[in-house]
């Protein structure tokens, strides 16, 4: 090897010594950025091409009917302070939790006046394996699908002033992260809240049970 090819091979080195860490880093950054968006696209493959073959409520054209049908009860239930219409769409938790933010929220005189136009789009965010302690099921039983739901809606909740303390009077579009649990039979909202941030909490749908071990109840 020549003086001059052993100069280049040893700035070669050291360019890609130099630059390394800092691509490695550049690429760690954006997998922490883009964590949502990247469990997402690793979700829906899941569901399409894992789960919605054998049961097709995990299929996502089937979850964005059932989103649709369940929100009306949503938004008809907080304004009446009331989740009796929500009752075969929701988990006993659910229903239980809502009842005790509905009293506090009726105690302070807060109101809720939004309105629900339509539910533009759904995220699948994530999925997990939360198996009940007491009474543990073969999934789907206790599997859990975290979505990232878009709806054009109004959200305004006021005090008794009629001041707005959260949301907005007017239609505009609004996100909020659904979690859906499975009871063996069909799937119940679970918990709701503002998607107001990215979320970093989420499962990788492999951590799945096999599916061999499913079983629909019967």
């Amino acid at each position: 090897m020549s003086p001059t090819e052993a100069s280049d091979e040893r700035g070669l080195v050291f360019w890609m010594l130099f630059w390394a860490p800092g691509v490695l880093g550049l690429g760690a950054l954006l997998l922490y950025l883009f964590k949502e968006q990247l469990n997402e696209l690793r979700t829906l493959r899941f569901l399409t091409k894992q789960l919605s073959p054998y049961f097709p409520e995990f299929d996502i054209e089937q979850l964005q009917r059932w989103v649709a049908l369940c929100a009306p009860h949503v938004w008809h239930g907080q304004r009446r302070r009331d989740f009796s219409t929500l009752a075969d769409f929701a988990t006993p938790a659910l229903l239980e939790a809502s009842r005790g933010r509905f009293e506090a929220e009726a105690r302070r005189g807060e109101r809720f006046d939004g309105a629900l136009e339509r539910v533009l789009k759904i995220h699948t965010l994530g999925l997990r394996y939360a198996p009940s302690p007491d009474t543990p099921e073969p999934p789907p039983a206790g599997v859990e699908l975290v979505l990232r739901v878009e709806f054009l809606a109004s959200d305004a909740r006021s005090g008794p002033d009629g001041r707005v303390l959260t949301g907005r009077p007017d239609l505009h579009q609004l996100q909020q992260f659904w979690t859906l649990r499975h009871d063996g039979r069909q799937w119940r909202l679970h918990a709701l809240e503002a998607a107001d941030r990215e979320r970093r909490d989420l499962p990788r749908p492999t951590a799945l049970p096999a599916l061999m071990e499913w079983k629909r109840k019967e």
